[in-house]
């Protein structure tokens, strides 16, 4: 077994936030710092694509601190529902809000395309996302793993 994840979800009514002026903002197509940030956390092209591809509501989110560029993620919309995916803090801006603030203009930008809930998934083993999702009120609501053949 490898690669336990976790899914949170909670209603987007409960995640919104009002965010200081660019505090982290929606945008599409992905801006290049966006996928600066992806990069240096392992979202490559090929994940990029996947995004580009989605044809429906959806949106990158660059979150900013210090007047600098700090996280990104990708949400998209089905339905009433809204997933965020390949969210990423740059390592020296962890622990300063910008997490916080990705997760609050995801669910105003769901709330704002008609969507009622927002969900993610997280490695078990990333305890500090894990801490920072439990903290802003998402519940844990599926598990599931991959696993490898050995021989």
């Amino acid at each position: 077994m490898i690669d336990p994840v976790v899914i949170y979800a909670a209603p987007v009514a409960d995640l919104q936030q009002d965010l200081p002026p660019l505090a982290a903002f929606p945008h599409w197509p992905p801006l290049e710092t966006a996928r600066e940030i992806w990069e240096q956390g392992g979202i490559g092209p090929a994940r990029i694509r996947v995004m580009e591809r989605v044809s429906g509501a959806k949106t990158a989110i660059l979150a900013r601190h210090s007047d600098r560029p700090a996280g990104a993620c990708f949400v998209a919309l089905s339905g009433h529902h809204a997933m965020i995916h390949a969210i990423e803090v740059a390592p020296h801006m962890r622990r300063q809000g910008a997490g916080a603030s990705l997760l609050a203009a995801a669910a105003n930008w769901a709330a704002d395309a008609g969507g009622h809930s927002l969900s993610l998934a997280v490695t078990e083993q990333n305890t500090a996302a894990r801490a920072l999702y439990d903290r802003a009120g998402m519940s844990i609501v599926g598990k599931y793993h991959y696993r490898i053949r050995k021989g």
